[in-house]
């Protein structure tokens, strides 16, 4: 894995032509530039449903042959049951390991593949506060190199959406963030002193990592231009989510499910041990 990434920082710089006979564009919609910026697909909230009423499984009898059971909790118990053998047919054997090859050198333009699917897959968090500022982390595929930025927009609205397109090119992404309301946090602790560094509406200001290296610090960048195309598609977007979590709390609440006791039944296949020691935890053989 390190010699792949090595040669992908050698060879990224001399591979620009295969890179671009490689890179995977995307469609051109009638009438519409291929270097656009949009997320292509639609953001669409279904309203919340109840999910149906539990159906109580009914198991086909079968012989018991031990049993133990445990409380789990003042009102409800677990039980542990080994049943007859099953009568399940035999599993497939594994299929053979494949043959040993040789190690081949990558082409170029599989490096260039390579290279250009690091780059357009990313895992990131973010911390965002008020709505207004999101303090953003992510880590470069290429040089594993850590980043963090303080961007001036709300990174939170491309939650749930997954991918979308920069400058023609599709990214996937995923996010894992939390909202921060410095008001209401100052209210509950008034000791607690948040210091973000101030960047004006829009603005970027990277705080860890390498700002040189182009490539990886252009992440923010993508993710403001992103938001800055699709704003009110976004906007609309997450409020519906919101409702939609509201409304799916509010139903959970109001129908807690009822702790009730479970049964579960092991039943051992054929070559089990348990069928020639029918005692549990005595050695076959023992007196």
């Amino acid at each position: 894995m390190n010699q792949t990434i090595l040669a992908i920082l050698m060879l990224s710089q001399g591979l620009s032509t295969a890179q671009e006979a490689a890179t995977p564009r995307v469609a051109k919609p009638p009438g519409e530039p291929l270097a656009r910026t949009c997320i292509p697909h639609p953001l669409n909230v279904l309203q919340f449903t109840p999910p149906p009423l539990r159906v109580e499984k009914k198991l086909p009898a079968c012989r018991i042959d031990a049993s133990v059971t445990h409380r789990a909790s003042p009102t409800t118990t677990l039980t542990l049951q080994r049943g007859e053998a099953s009568t399940a047919p035999d599993l497939p054997p594994p299929p053979p390991p494949p043959l040993p090859t040789s190690p081949t050198e990558p082409t170029p333009e599989q490096l260039a593949r390579r290279l250009y699917a690091l780059r357009h897959s990313f895992n990131l968090g973010a911390t965002i506060f008020d709505h207004r500022l999101s303090v953003i982390q992510w880590t470069d595929p290429v040089t594993l190199t850590p980043y963090r930025a303080i961007c001036g927009f709300d990174v939170g609205l491309l939650a749930g959406v997954g991918d979308f397109i920069h400058c023609g090119e599709k990214y996937r992404f995923f996010l894992i963030h939390s909202h921060y309301d410095t008001t209401a946090v100052h209210r509950f602790a008034n000791r607690w002193r948040i210091k973000i560094p101030e960047v004006p509406e829009g603005g970027i200001l990277i705080t860890h990592g390498d700002p040189a290296d182009t490539a990886a610090a252009a992440l923010p960048a993508i993710l403001g231009g992103v938001i800055d195309a699709e704003k009110d598609r976004l906007l609309a977007y997450q409020a519906a989510r919101q409702t939609y979590f509201a409304a799916s709390a509010a139903w959970h609440a109001a129908h807690p499910i009822p702790p009730r006791s479970e049964t579960i039944i092991l039943r051992p296949h054929r070559g089990s041990r348990y069928l020639t020691n029918p005692t549990p935890g005595k050695s076959v053989g023992a007196k």
